[in-house]
């Protein structure tokens, strides 16, 4: 009996798909040069962070995308703060640090070199830098990182400070100052930054230490050079700056360590002193190895090769990046209160992040909105941009933020204090929504948005914003014991109806989402018209048309497959609306939007949209920027074959790409998804049984999985009869 028992074991270990990570630690499959680039590529960062870390170093260029890199440019030095995949106005690329041999240089423009031998990696970057012969290398903690600099043998090697400028060498300071501590190998800074996308002013500290003495130093200010100097101060749009001298050999490293707070500089000492007390580069990257191996850990998958890994591990790896966890860079008063950071924008990321973020790690979707909860004490409100620690109302669609606070409620988010929440979701239901909208329920033509600077808001997709706020924040109510205020915003959550107009045509078809006029006329305008992936013409829409916004309501599908006729015409509708490029699949107000045949009795087309958008995701690339975890969420889910339906606590379901996938869950349990026939054409469920019973719906819930359990699926190249299909 013990034998055969061996013999079954082993047969059954045979039989089973590899892990992930049977061949090596799964932080080695990230590729932080996935989505380098430009806007149409990713706006990522090659330099690595750790999980939701503060500090995120990285190389700059003066050219390329709004995330500071472009590849195929030279070097001009390493900054230490960064955006994840952000458009519009750049933002960080904070304290850069320039590595030289020579006389030190400040303008970037004349310290750019070639670089070779470089390596992006979740625990490291390294580059050489040619015209120095000097390689650098960076390894981070969550608040501070470590650079090993590997000189050649000179007495003129220089560590080059800039601390007024950000992203692709512009001045971004309203006032700066430095202080030099050379016989403690320190150096203090200070920044009160502007120009970020984010237009408040920005105070930023940094600490930075190094592991021997230099043996000159100075002051670079406005353009002039001080030897000797060892502090200044600068007014606005001067720029600053500082270098140190060292005597190399050649064989032993410089090693620099250098922590950022948004605090004070005292607190940007205690956390470099926390975070690095000694100097043992390896074991900082070490920590980074773990932090990352565990992130990864959470979703595992198997049975695919190892560009598939690669491809996945970096997209999970991206969307931990953003939001930034800085709750111990804060006033002592404040500590123990989470701190969340970086939010950029929640319009981008309360669709796919925001689910992901439920579902692996609900701790932190709970300290996000206690977060936001103080955040909103502080400031009066909570917007939909929250940026190096200031608000930014932002016009995009609507009060983001009840999204984000009340998917949380629905997909069962635990360790909140929903009475606390509440308190966010009421403000905006009945003091930030638009007035014409809190009167008349829609947002007009002509009306204004709330950001100070750039108008985005717009009558149609501002109304369907609204109205899905309205939705949210009725969930609130009523789960906080206020039945009246909930039953208000349910009915106000159908103002969308307010903008539909249903003699709208467009391709022989009626009915869609159009601006409306405050006189209460529909503005005439073409549903085509409007954001096309390249060019702003928001007639109406921000970053959409008629057509991308009429499949927005995704609070109230039945009421939108009613207006557009009953399920029939809705199909034949959709698939035309996809089939001739009318819709955005790539872009935020159209992520769910061919998971709808769903809800329709076509799961199969939804599994087919479904594939074409996961093709749309290269080996290198995403479609598009990548948004702060938005789109990286987006191929996460699409790989394993879920999908959030938001406002509800259910995943769609459609064919995963691997054979299994494994979801460990922060409750200790597991949840298996095993795809059977898994492989590129195979993209249509025939069977699904959940721990053993038939399916009964193309969706599972949230509750379900984190039960834990397993989803069997059987997979075919044709639509089968699940459902009846």
């Amino acid at each position: 009996m013990k034998i055969l028992g061996c013999r079954l074991l082993v047969c059954l270990l045979l039989l089973a798909p590899p892990s992930a990570g049977a061949g090596q630690p799964l932080y080695k499959y990230v590729n932080p040069m996935v989505g380098v680039g430009n806007d149409n590529q990713g706006d990522t960062v090659p330099g690595p962070a750790l999980p939701s870390g503060s500090i995120h170093p990285s190389p700059e260029t003066l050219t390329g995308s709004n995330a500071g890199y472009d590849p195929t440019a030279p070097i001009s030095g390493f900054a230490q703060l960064h955006t994840q995949g952000a458009g519009g106005v750049t933002t960080y690329g904070t304290f850069l640090v320039s590595p030289q041999i020579g006389m030190p240089a400040f303008d970037e423009a004349d310290h750019l070199s070639d670089k070779q031998d470089e390596r992006a990696a979740a625990d490291m970057y390294e580059v050489t830098l040619t015209r120095y012969r000097t390689h650098v290398a960076v390894t981070p903690a969550h608040y501070a990182a470590i650079y090993r600099f590997s000189f050649p043998q000179s007495d003129q090697a220089q560590l080059v400070f800039d601390i007024t400028r950000k992203i692709k060498g512009l001045t971004a300071s309203d006032i700066a100052d430095i202080i030099l501590y050379p016989s403690e190998g320190k150096i203090i800074g200070h920044v009160k930054a502007k120009g970020y996308w984010n237009p408040a002013l920005v105070d930023i500290w940094f600490c930075a230490k190094v592991n021997q003495p230099p043996k000159a130093w100075g002051i670079f200010q406005n353009g002039q050079s001080v030897a000797g100097q060892t502090t200044a101060q600068s007014t606005a749009d001067q720029r600053l700056g500082a270098w140190w001298t060292f005597d190399t050999q050649g064989e032993t490293p410089v090693l620099m360590k250098i922590a950022v707070s948004f605090t004070s500089a005292a607190k940007a000492q205690a956390l470099l002193d926390e975070d690095i007390p000694g100097w043992d580069f390896e074991t900082v990257r070490e920590d980074a190895q773990k932090a990352w191996d565990k992130t990864l850990g959470q979703i595992e998958i198997s049975g695919v090769p190892d560009p598939d890994l690669t491809r996945f591990y970096t997209a999970l790896y991206h969307t931990a990046i953003q939001p930034r966890d800085r709750s111990r860079d804060q006033s002592s008063a404040n500590l123990g209160i989470p701190h969340w950071d970086d939010y950029y924008t929640l319009w981008d990321t309360y669709r796919t992040e925001f689910p992901l973020m439920s579902l692996i790690r609900p701790r932190d979707y709970a300290g996000n909105i206690a977060s936001i909860v103080r955040a909103f004490d502080q400031y009066g409100a909570f917007d939909t941009a929250f940026i190096a620690g200031h608000p930014y109302h932002v016009g995009q669609g609507g009060d983001e933020v009840d999204n984000i606070i009340g998917e949380g409620l629905i997909r069962g988010v635990p360790g909140v204090n929903w009475r606390e929440a509440y308190r966010v979701t009421h403000f905006n239901a009945f003091q930030r929504r638009s007035p014409r909208y809190q009167s008349q329920q829609y947002f007009a033509v002509g009306d204004r948005s709330p950001e100070p600077d750039n108008q985005r808001a717009r009558s149609g997709s501002s109304t369907i914003g609204f109205a899905l706020n309205d939705y949210y924040a009725a969930k609130l109510a009523a789960a906080t014991g206020h039945k009246t205020e909930a039953d208000v915003l349910l009915s106000r959550s159908k103002a969308w109806r307010q903008v539909w107009n249903p003699k709208a045509e467009s391709d022989g078809f009626q009915g869609f989402i159009q601006p409306k006029y405050p006189d209460g006329s529909f503005q005439p305008n073409d549903p085509k018209l409007g954001w096309d992936g390249k060019t702003y013409n928001n007639v109406g829409f921000y970053e959409g048309t008629s057509w991308i916004y009429s499949y927005d309501m995704l609070h109230d599908i039945s009421g939108m497959v009613a207006a557009m006729g009953g399920r029939e015409m809705f199909v034949k509708r959709l698939d035309h609306a996809l089939s001739s490029g009318l819709i955005d699949i790539t872009n935020e107000p159209s992520f769910a939007t061919p998971w709808l045949f769903s809800n329709v009795g076509r799961p199969d087309l939804s599994a087919y949209w479904a594939d074409q958008v996961f093709k749309t995701f290269t080996a290198d690339a995403y479609p598009g920027d990548e948004d702060n975890g938005a789109m990286s969420s987006h191929y996460v889910f699409n790989r394993i074959g879920l999908f959030p339906k938001l406002g509800t606590d259910l995943f769609y379901l459609h064919g995963p790409h691997q054979p299994q996938t494994v979801i460990h869950l922060e409750n200790g349990k597991t949840f298996t998804i095993i795809a059977r026939n898994a492989g590129p054409e195979a993209i249509y469920i025939q069977a699904a049984l959940l721990n053993g019973r038939p399916v009964s719906a193309p969706w599972i819930s949230q509750a379900d999985i984190m039960r834990g359990g397993r989803l069997d699926l059987t997979l075919g190249v044709r639509p089968g009869h699940w459902l009846g299909q």
